[in-house]
């Protein structure tokens, strides 16, 4: 041991060392039912240099530590920008198995720290992090936190993995807490109570709690707990922890207790574009409207994405000012067995049943068979709460494929299509639509034309990080005037089947003599940002 740890001369590369080996032992069914996947060193590094110096007496919390990497490269860069005299750990790990190799990287951290005459405090807690520290969220208690410690520092790439609202940890933080949620966000939460006054959290995460119904509660707390002052955006999501096979799309961040007036975004294309990213400055609320109840979070990687928020900010109104409304299919396939069938031919007994699959950009494709995916439902008395009115509608599919080059994938769908009363819109696809009413066909084409766009594409990734399109996003996207979107299609539908850069071209046409391009103003440019 003692030759080994010889061969490294900082605690994070020993750490780094302890995880490689670890990981090459460990099972990818182990990892996955963690959510275990050690922090690349670059990575860590670059973490770790995003901490502001405080008190030469600090105190920091590693909520999931791995092989503590994160708190080792933590510990390193505060140590070479300030004289510290004591530190206080306390770090988190539920591996019983992994909790011998942090012992040993915490072993050759102490030594390390000894060299340099810094007191050493540590406590290595192979418990729950979210059960052992449930006070925190009785936040309404007459007295405080009367039992917790807070922190100067929380630095942590959490487990990522779904749990069910019974779990007792979805129960511990119902605050954050909507739908199925993710271990990730609740640590999060938790960590941003935990902060001192003057405490800051540096984490690596994904950054699907930017927006949507399922984390909005944790967005509503988070943002009322801390501040975002930075932002770190990985353009490549597949080489990140290229060791793990991981594609999650990841960012860091960095927030703190006080309120910050700007967030610095930066951009690399992987972990080795690190030490120079481009960074760009946004004014806070440019990013989140805190005073909105959904605070959804927008990250632009680029001047094309900061420029298309400014478009987008221009617009005041939403499709559902316009008698507009978004919903999801009703036809959930596994509960309508006894209704789906694969052959046939409809008529007054039989409906079409409109899949994903069938959803081309600006085209309906039926039938398209697909393995044995149905592709009629019956149309009876039984099945009608699952059917709708055959009416004019815009189909959306709800998630995009790896493979698809927009987010957005959409066709216009007309009554004249079919010749049946009813028709079957199965719970992938979100469908657009007039209550009580019908869209008249410009609207179609014109709503059509703009979701299909890139200008639609661009904007829709500042806030989305997955590969889901859920209605409640959509649903808040501002939209030009009708009288726009209604020329807009008058346009499109003269061509036979429009592509991109028909659509593009037409949207971009009409939306410069309206001066919402031509006029905008960029938020800032990008430059390089030397980070050590």
């Amino acid at each position: 041991m003692i030759e080994l740890k010889e061969k490294y001369n900082l605690p994070s590369e020993f750490a780094e060392y302890i995880g490689l080996e670890y990981a090459n032992l460990t099972t990818d069914k182990h990892k996955k039912e963690s959510g275990q996947f050690f922090t690349p060193k670059q990575i860590a590094n670059f973490m770790g240099n995003l901490a502001k110096p405080k008190t030469n007496k600090i105190s920091i919390l590693d909520p999931g530590c791995g092989t503590a990497i994160l708190t080792c490269s933590l510990i390193e860069n505060l140590v070479t920008k300030f004289n510290l005299s004591e530190i206080d750990l306390t770090l988190y790990e539920t591996d019983s198995e992994l909790i011998v190799e942090v012992k040993k990287v915490i072993e050759f951290l102490v030594s390390w720290l000894k060299e340099r005459n810094i007191q050493f405090k540590f406590t290595i807690n192979q418990s729950d992090f979210i059960i052992e520290n449930s006070e925190a969220f009785n936040s309404n208690s007459l007295f405080g936190f009367v039992n917790t410690k807070l922190y100067d520092y929380i630095i942590s790439n959490p487990p990522y993995f779904k749990i069910s609202k019974a779990d007792k940890r979805a129960s511990i933080a119902k605050e954050l807490v909507y739908g199925q949620p993710n271990i990730y966000s609740i640590f999060m939460g938790l960590s941003a109570k935990l902060l001192k006054s003057d405490g800051e959290l540096i984490f690596i995460t994904p950054r699907s709690f930017a927006a949507g119904n399922y984390f909005k509660a944790f967005r509503q707390s988070f943002f009322n707990d801390v501040s975002i002052s930075n932002i770190h955006i990985f353009e490549s999501r597949n080489k990140m922890f290229k060791n793990d096979n991981v594609l999650q799309e990841n960012i860091i961040l960095r927030a703190t207790k006080k309120r910050n007036h700007q967030i610095h975004i930066t951009v690399s294309e992987c972990d080795k574009g690190l030490k120079n990213p481009s960074e760009l400055i946004f004014e806070t609320e440019a990013l989140i409207d805190l005073k909105s109840k959904d605070r959804i979070l927008f990250i632009p990687s680029n001047k094309k994405e900061a420029n298309t928020l400014d478009i987008f900010k221009k617009w005041e109104n939403s499709l559902n000012d316009y008698n507009i409304q978004i919903s999801t299919g009703p036809v959930v396939a596994f509960r309508c067995t006894d209704y789906l069938k694969t052959e046939g031919v409809i008529n007054g007994a039989l409906s079409p049943l409109v899949w994903l699959h069938n959803i081309k950009e600006m085209e309906l494709v039926y039938p398209l068979q697909k393995g044995s995916k149905p592709g009629y439902i019956v149309n009876s008395e039984e099945s009608r709460k699952v059917l709708l009115k055959n009416k004019n509608y815009i189909l959306l599919r709800r998630f995009s494929s790896k493979d698809d080059k927009s987010r957005l994938v959409c066709c216009p769908y007309f009554s004249s299509n079919f010749e049946t009363e009813m028709i079957g819109i199965e719970n992938h696809i979100n469908y657009i639509h007039r209550p009580n009413g019908d869209l008249l066909e410009n609207e179609i084409w014109g709503v059509s034309a703009l979701f299909s766009s890139s200008l639609f594409d661009t904007y829709f990734r500042t806030f989305n990080g997955n590969t889901q399109v859920g209605a409640s996003e959509l649903k808040q996207i501002k939209m030009p005037p009708l009288s726009d979107i209604i020329l807009i299609g008058n346009k499109i539908k003269a061509y036979i089947k429009p592509k991109k850069q028909d659509i593009d071209k037409v949207i971009n046409e009409v939306l410069l003599e309206k001066k919402y391009v031509k006029n905008t103003r960029s938020t800032g440019d990008f430059k390089r940002a030397g980070v050590a």
